[in-house]
């Protein structure tokens, strides 16, 4: 029962880390301070969680900015790969916790 009870808050630990946008954020705090407490499987999962947050972030704040600075036919179609890339990154997030979960 204990055993069951510690994999369940390590699990929810790594889903905390695969949160789209605050996840990534927690990832990297921890990754940072408290790296001699964490093991192999959440350094792991942090670093994805960070790599995949910050090419978000990249790819968004570019095609935000970009979608400001264009004229309109191409703002729109600049701001629409912007939602299709966000939708994405929120996607994958659900299904990586999804398969995390799903793991006897």
């Amino acid at each position: 029962m204990a055993k069951n009870r510690e994999q369940n808050l390590d699990k929810f630990q790594l889903s905390l880390y695969l949160m789209p946008i605050f996840g990534p954020i927690w990832a990297l705090i921890n990754l940072k301070l408290f790296s001699y407490n964490l093991n192999s499987q959440q350094k792991k999962t942090g670093k994805i969680s960070v790599n995949l947050g910050l090419a978000w972030l990249i790819s968004y704040s570019t095609l935000w900015l970009g979608g400001s600075l264009a004229s309109d036919v191409i703002s729109f179609r600049l701001l629409y790969l912007n939602g299709i890339i966000t939708t994405t990154y929120f996607l994958v997030c659900l299904i990586l916790i999804t398969r995390l979960w799903s793991k006897k």
